[in-house]
């Protein structure tokens, strides 16, 4: 009993192994080339235009959602407010669009790029919830580090990093702060921008237990709190602060039921997006600012969007198609043939390994069969009647080329009768 146990231990071992490495090699053998559609709104023929990489020898094409397609040069030329520095550089400034002229100024003083990833969601990434508070007025260029760090928990704590002990003072003066305003601990969510490389500080925005929204900075070494009026009904899930020095839009905002908002810096006012089909939790975001358009793009691993917007953020077209990477490979076809399930340990949406089960369907049945056929022609090589193996053949069933292997690595053993 013992022994037997053993090796069907052995089986599954190998079995899940398998199904983890196997799909690995065959996406090292054959990489995938086909890159991730880009996709533009053209001011020049107010039409989307979008760029793919095709396969073989790096063969891009460039192409309006007519159809028609570009030389390369042309292509930039169709989405000058992206390629300006081109456009400088090939004598075409200023730009005359919509009865406009643009300069390079007013060009750069207008752009700004918005992302917002599944990987950035809460839940989504590891995040030690350990962040340093700025200075927002350091009295100098650029801005620095403090030497204590933030540690949101049942108050504002806070941490002197050089000695590795609680800083007293600060925590009970943030915290009285937060608490004077209205802040109710524990701190549920604390979001914010890690980074001096920015052209200032925007604080944080930090959640409190009943779902409010509080803004925090540290202003000459105080606190500096404000609460963000939100909409009757709406749950903050996540808030991606982008410090831009357009000093227009501060973040992005998105709720639990999936709404999207750009907020404000003046005010922290609200605007819906209206991006039809988005969902955060599979799809990359980015919004595009130009002296004429806002433009959003979202994209999973197989279509994507667009919806151009005025500058007030009404939508003016949309636009959507599935991408050349969606297409599938004759080698990912025949490989769903041939194993009925692979085990994939890394999710395009998330920074944390799992593992997670990806079936084949009805096709797999072909891998099966085959790989049934041969564990019988195995069996009667070695002497052993399938009466005796019955389940290691429902394994094969089962398991299909992956339990084809393991029986060849560890067999049944032949009985007296065999």
């Amino acid at each position: 009993m013992t022994a037997r146990l053993a090796r069907w231990s052995m089986l599954a071992l190998i079995i899940f192994l398998l199904a983890v490495w196997l799909p690995m090699a065959k996406d090292l053998l054959f990489a995938y080339r086909f890159g991730k559609t880009q996709l533009f709104y053209s001011p020049v023929i107010e039409r989307f235009v979008y760029t793919e990489l095709l396969g073989e020898g790096h063969q891009f094409i460039y192409r309006d959602q007519d159809g028609v397609d570009y030389s390369r040069e042309e292509f930039e030329a169709l989405i000058p407010f992206i390629y300006y520095k081109n456009m400088e550089l090939w004598g075409r400034l200023p730009l005359l669009l919509a009865g406009q002229a643009f300069d390079k100024a007013s060009i750069v003083a207008e752009r700004q790029v918005m992302e917002l990833k599944p990987q950035e969601l809460p839940g989504y990434a590891p995040r030690i919830q350990l962040f340093p508070l700025l200075e927002s007025n350091p009295g100098r260029s650029r801005l620095r580090f403090p030497e204590d760090i933030m540690r949101p928990a049942e108050q504002l704590e806070f941490i002197n990093s050089d000695a590795n002990q609680l800083d007293p003072e600060l925590t009970k003066t943030f915290t009285q702060a937060l608490t004077d305003r209205g802040f109710q601990f524990p701190v549920r969510a604390t979001f914010g921008r890690v980074s001096i490389l920015k052209p200032f500080d925007a604080g944080y925005f930090l959640l409190d237990s009943v779902g409010a929204l509080f803004h925090l900075k540290r202003l000459d070494g105080a606190p500096q709190i404000a609460s963000v009026p939100l909409p009757e009904g709406l749950a903050v899930r996540h808030v991606k602060i982008t410090e831009n020095k357009r000093r227009e839009v501060l973040g992005l905002l998105l709720s639990e039921d999936g709404r999207l908002f750009l907020m404000a810096e003046r005010g922290y006012a609200l605007t819906p997006l209206n991006l039809p089909g988005y969902q955060a939790n599979d799809m990359a975001l980015k919004i595009l600012f130009n002296p004429l358009y806002r433009t959003a793009i979202y994209s999973d691993q197989k279509d994507i969007h667009a919806v151009v917007m005025d500058r007030d953020l009404r939508p003016i077209d949309r636009y959507s198609r599935r991408m050349a990477m969606a297409n599938p490979r004759l080698i990912d076809q025949v490989w769903e043939m041939l194993v009925p399930f692979s085990l994939e340990l890394r999710d395009p949406d998330s920074r944390y390994l799992g593992l997670g089960p990806r079936f084949h369907g009805l096709s797999a049945g072909v891998g099966v069969a085959l790989a049934l056929i041969l564990a019988l022609w195995v069996l009667r090589l070695r002497g052993i009647r399938p009466t005796r193996a019955r389940m290691d053949l429902l394994l094969v069933v089962l398991g299909g080329l992956y339990a084809l292997l393991a029986l060849l690595l560890i067999p049944p053993e032949r009985g007296p009768e065999s």
